[in-house]
């Protein structure tokens, strides 16, 4: 095999954005910072059972191989089969199977799980990953789902994505104690805007300041005036949250002036769709903050993502890399069970560390970033280790 890794990648089952993800946008063996290169692009190999001879686990992979999302899910499939060659795992049979794009989540889970998957990675989508809990949950498979909509969360099914809740959690924790009290928000109509809503009510609670307007736009408007216009007059406050990115981002910013907003006394705040380069041009928004991963983990696997693949991995690609490192390291103890799953000091990740809680939802630490004309410093960077769970 192309492959020095020795992994069974069993049949791909027939042929078969960044944004949020209805509501949104590592292991004992930790993955490296750096990992070493492979020295040829990986290739599948034959198809092949999973149940190979000496193999101590099975890795069931759920990506869209056909369809739409094609292209996403090889690059995850790509991914997931570098984190095992760079785990050094030779014992690990990893099954992918085609979520088909739209309605073929749930034979994929059955079908992996058929040959013999001790967990399963993916799906991509909330949608998907509803089709896929009842059956794993029924053979008692744990679920390592890609995507950031933390509903569909519990019952054997964890949810990796970059969550809103987390995003929010952390910029308002920081802005207030910074001495930002008073909070409005800019939201889009969409159940994205609804779970950056939800988690700005806990937030603020939490920290005890105040939520004041909440000024909700079309989320596919393109014009502005108005929504800037009532959340100029809904004042007082001295902090604005924005997660929004790219052209409507910008477009609503720089009509701040024209309302008689004075960002230099109200301080911008973001999400994760906000780590743009671009935006540095925007004087509106120099010295405004934003909560994300730190870059230089994502930076050095998307430089060896390239280098063996020959493209730019999809910003996604680092959660099918590092579900991958976590079960293989698991599958070295043959222990997926919960209590595996949720260990208290968590996994460490392309995007920092993360752990599972019980109810399935992932904790991230993440980094505060300032935009300056200069481009993207950290403010603050992300903890190194978790705070104790309490539930």
């Amino acid at each position: 095999m192309a492959l020095a890794f020795g992994l069974s990648l069993a049949g791909c089952g027939g042929p078969s954005v960044t944004g949020p993800d209805n509501g949104e946008q590592a292991a004992p063996a930790q993955p490296q910072a750096q990992p070493p290169l492979l020295s040829s692009t990986p290739q599948a190999p034959p198809t092949v059972s999973s149940k190979i001879p000496g193999a101590t686990a099975t890795i069931g992979l759920l990506v869209p191989l056909t369809g739409s999302n094609a292209a996403l899910g090889k690059a995850l499939s790509q991914a997931a089969e570098m984190a095992l060659f760079d785990a050094g795992d030779d014992k690990t049979a990893l099954v992918v199977r085609d979520t088909q794009g739209s309605g073929g989540a749930s034979g994929a889970a059955q079908a992996a799980i058929d040959e013999g998957a001790n967990i399963l990675l993916g799906p991509i989508f909330a949608a998907e990953a509803k089709q896929v809990q009842p059956i794993a949950a029924s053979a008692h498979v744990p679920v390592l789902s890609f995507t950031t909509d933390k509903s569909v969360a519990g019952s054997g099914l964890y949810v990796m994505g970059l969550l809103p809740g987390l995003q929010i959690d952390r910029v308002v924790g920081y802005a207030s104690s910074q001495g930002y009290k008073h909070f409005a928000a800019l939201l889009p109509s969409s159940p994205y805007g609804q779970a950056i809503a939800d988690a700005l009510g806990t937030a603020t609670a939490h920290d005890n300041v105040t939520l004041g307007a909440m000024v909700y736009y079309d989320a596919n408007a393109t014009e502005f005036s108005s929504v800037v216009g009532k959340l100029a007059a809904a004042g007082p406050f001295d902090a604005v949250v924005i997660p929004e990115g790219g052209f409507r981002l910008r477009a609503m910013v720089q009509l701040f002036s024209f309302y008689k907003i004075d960002t230099g006394k109200v301080k911008l705040l973001g999400s994760a769709l906000w780590d743009d380069p671009g935006l540095a041009q925007e004087p509106t928004l120099a010295g405004a903050w934003f909560a994300a991963p730190p870059k230089d983990g994502w930076t050095n696997f998307a430089q060896q993502y390239k280098t063996v693949f020959g493209e730019d991995p999809p910003r996604r690609a680092s959660l099918a890399y590092d579900a991958m490192t976590i079960a293989s390291a698991l599958g070295k103890t043959g222990d997926f069970s919960d209590q595996a799953l949720t260990q208290p000091n968590g996994f460490t990740g392309i995007d920092g560390p993360l752990r599972f809680r019980p109810d399935g939802v992932v904790e991230r630490n993440l980094a505060i970033i300032e935009i300056q004309p200069s481009g993207m410093v950290v403010k603050d960077p992300p903890a190194t280790t978790f705070q104790p769970q309490v539930y």
